[in-house]
């Protein structure tokens, strides 16, 4: 069973820890059992990937957990409460835990259970968010695992690195408030604040992208949707405190099935297509009957 999947997945090698059954329940390896023992009784294999593997500062961080039954019994797997996971990043080399995924987070108190059959897998999605502050530049690890009782299920640490490109990305739309189909100009505006030249490496002829998403965060439309872009993969080069403009004209209607908008709050991202992408801070508009 899959839940909310929204990232790409990149394969990366996963730890697993002992996961109890059902039908034949395996009590925790002694202390004193060594590693090659208590990971040859492994019935769940926790596998951890990141939607890439460099980030600009500020940029979102997805995450995507799959818990793979491996045995040929099923796995029960008790929780203690309503969280089934989570996850903390540290800097490499370093102890100290710069985020943890459920210190801004609260869980209903209630005991559960996870059943998943032999071969079958169950997946989680989350995000790195700065409710700890912005990751400042530098190479980090990640440590997820499962939340279970009384034995969690770690994965093994997947690194990824946090960049400061130099390039600030900002947004503005030319109203704060439309009635439905509208449109909507949005600029950007991409300021190089490096003492010198910028450069950043794009993939294609696309510059930049926007998402308007509604307030249940599901996309409505995106501005390279319905454009095509030459592949060719070059650098933007800035020079020192130079300001470069795009716009984008939003019609007001969806991509989805139906064209036609309801009234509501609608989020406004920009994004500069570059390796690694730089985001704008989000704005949002209002939509009106």
């Amino acid at each position: 069973m899959k839940i909310n999947r929204i990232a790409k997945i990149a394969g990366l090698a996963a730890f697993s820890v002992l996961a109890a059954s059902a039908t034949a329940p395996v009590s925790a390896a002694p202390r004193n059992a060594s590693k090659a023992t208590r990971i040859s009784r492994s019935w769940v294999n926790l596998k951890t990937t990141l939607d890439q593997t460099k980030y600009s500062v500020g940029q979102p961080i997805s995450v995507h957990l799959t818990a793979t039954n491996t045995h040929s019994s099923g796995a029960y797997l008790k929780f203690t409460s309503g969280q089934r996971f989570d996850f903390s990043v540290s800097r490499i080399g370093q102890k100290e835990t710069v985020y943890t995924w459920s210190a801004a987070r609260m869980f209903t108190q209630a005991l559960g259970s996870l059943w998943i059959k032999p071969g079958q897998s169950e997946e989680f999605d989350a995000s790195v968010g700065d409710e700890m502050g912005q990751l400042k530049p530098g190479k980090y690890q990640l440590v997820a695992h499962l939340t279970n009782s009384p034995n969690s299920i770690f994965a093994a640490p997947v690194a990824f690195e946090v960049v400061d490109t130099g390039i600030t990305l900002t947004t503005a739309t030319d109203k704060t408030s439309y009635t439905i189909g509208e449109d909507v100009e949005i600029g950007l505006a991409a300021t190089n604040r490096k003492n010198g030249v910028a450069r950043l490496p794009f993939r294609s002829s696309q510059l930049f992208d926007v998402f308007i998403t509604d307030e249940s965060g599901a996309q409505i439309w995106n501005d390279g949707a319905t454009k095509r872009f030459a592949q060719n993969q070059h650098d933007e080069s800035w020079k020192k405190g130079e300001t470069k403009k795009f716009t984008s004209r939003w019609n007001g209607s969806s991509l989805g099935v139906s064209p036609k908008l309801s009234a509501g709050r609608y989020r406004v991202q920009a994004v500069l297509q570059s390796t690694p992408n730089v985001y704008a801070a989000p704005v949002f508009i209002d939509i009106t009957e």
